[in-house]
């Protein structure tokens, strides 16, 4: 545990040693749109396609199942991800005082990091998506904490899931995400499992390493390698 006297570089390094890498998965041919335009939230695509009105709160404030495509008559198509394994019914029986409305809301104003490369695969190999090609970003962690440290949060559990695991859901809240230096002076560094950054990294490009096409368990090769 970082004691609360602590540096914010000896805190970042100290961070940056534990993870030293980030993971992004994204809709298989992603990454151009990504290099141009950075990762974007829910809300933040939204705002970029001038989505509006009714089909607005259906993306952005009710579960999708799956995944919805939305156009733009300059910005092209693109695909909002599904949030298939958090359907409203189970997902309140996890929520502290909310609503689901209100987590959904909550979530797409974030975009999302694995700290893990085990935590990516779980993903990757989830029964939606294992028989689909993914892009998968994997980034520098110091460099990119660097740069987004004011509106960055962690999560000690996957926040998209509220499937009933021994028949229960995992509690969840607001809370449960915090600043690294609030969870480092608290609860510690370890057992971590998504990083994010608020509404929008617009320059996450700079910060990716390699970028590489997997299908489930399985890496297909590499896209792109700076």
């Amino acid at each position: 545990m970082i004691g609360a006297a602590a540096s914010s570089t000896d805190l970042l390094a100290h961070f940056s040693k534990r993870y030293p890498r980030l993971y992004h998965m994204a809709q298989s041919g992603s990454w151009p749109s990504i290099r141009e335009r950075g990762l974007l939230s829910t809300t933040a695509l939204l705002d970029l396609f001038e989505v509006t009105g009714s089909t607005r709160r259906e993306i952005e404030s009710q579960w999708r199942p799956t995944g919805v495509p939305i156009s733009h008559p300059i910005h092209g198509t693109a695909v909002i991800r599904d949030q298939w394994p958090m359907p409203p019914g189970h997902l309140a029986a996890g929520l502290n005082g909310i609503a689901p409305q209100q987590w959904y809301e909550f979530l797409n104003r974030k975009t999302f990091l694995w700290l893990s490369e085990d935590r990516l695969i779980r993903m990757l190999s989830a029964r939606p998506y294992r028989a689909t090609a993914h892009d998968v970003l994997i980034l520098d962690t110091r460099a990119f904490v660097g740069e987004y440290v004011d509106r960055i949060a962690v999560c000690p559990i996957n926040s998209g899931f509220a499937m009933p695991m021994f028949g229960k859901v995992t509690p969840r809240s607001f809370e449960t995400f915090q600043t690294i230096e609030h969870r480092a002076e608290t609860e510690g560094l370890s057992g971590l499992a998504e990083l994010t950054v608020d509404y929008a990294a617009p320059g996450a490009w700079r910060f990716v390493t390699s970028v590489e096409s997997w299908r489930g368990k399985q890496c297909l090769g590499t896209i792109w390698r700076r």
